[in-house]
């Protein structure tokens, strides 16, 4: 079994108990999830695109669903230098844990990413145009129309996007999706908990009252 399958199997197991503790669902495998949003992590270059650990249900009465999204984003290949003969091949392997709420209706799409994290490509994105400098060196605008930006990046939220460390993330239609890469190797149960509390703050602070209909 090779280390990343062992993962998988260890992340379902935990997901599994994590979803009889709650009173939540729980599925291995969701193929539908690989490629259901166009946001970040999801329109990363990669193949062997899964999407596993599935937990769904209701947090504080907000609907939510988690999964660990698998992609193979490069594969390197050793050749011997006489004969140009392949030896062997390494597979880069990358892992993000996504969360999605539903929101009670639709909001204009919004993404904000780390400009920092190494497991996204976000270097050619514009930087937010805040009054707050400081904050828009830590942030890319991923495919977001700045005017509509303004709108989300209000004080109180870009406070709480950085105590809670909710850095990179994004609302298409009625989803808002949070997505982080566990820098050590599996997002544990309570941190599944714990990020659902902090998303449930985001949520009361999106500006609904800007883009009433």
């Amino acid at each position: 079994m090779t280390i990343e399958a062992k993962r998988i199997e260890k992340t379902n197991r935990e997901r599994y108990e994590l979803a009889q503790q709650w009173g939540w669902q729980f599925r291995p495998e969701a193929p539908e999830f690989a490629d259901a949003w166009q946001v970040l992590p999801f329109t990363e270059r990669g193949d062997q695109r899964i999407a596993f650990g599935v937990v769904t249900g209701q947090f504080n009465g907000m609907p939510f669903l988690t999964f660990d999204f698998h992609r193979r984003p490069k594969v390197t290949h050793y050749h011997d230098a006489w004969t140009d003969r392949e030896l062997s091949s390494r597979d880069t392997v990358t892992i993000d844990t996504v969360w999605v709420v539903k929101l009670p209706r639709p909001l204009p799409f919004f993404q904000i990413a780390s400009s920092i994290d190494p497991a996204f490509d976000v270097d050619p994105f514009p930087e937010p145009q805040t009054p707050d400098t400081k904050f828009n060196r830590w942030y890319k605008l991923v495919g977001t129309d700045p005017n509509v930006a303004a709108y989300y990046l209000h004080p109180q939220l870009m406070q709480l996007m950085r105590n809670a460390k909710l850095h990179t993330w994004a609302v298409a239609g009625d989803d808002l999706l949070f997505m982080e890469h566990p820098i050590f190797g599996r997002t544990k149960p309570d941190e599944i908990v714990e990020t659902l509390g902090k998303l449930g703050q985001l949520v009361g602070l999106l500006p609904f009252q800007a883009f009433a209909q």
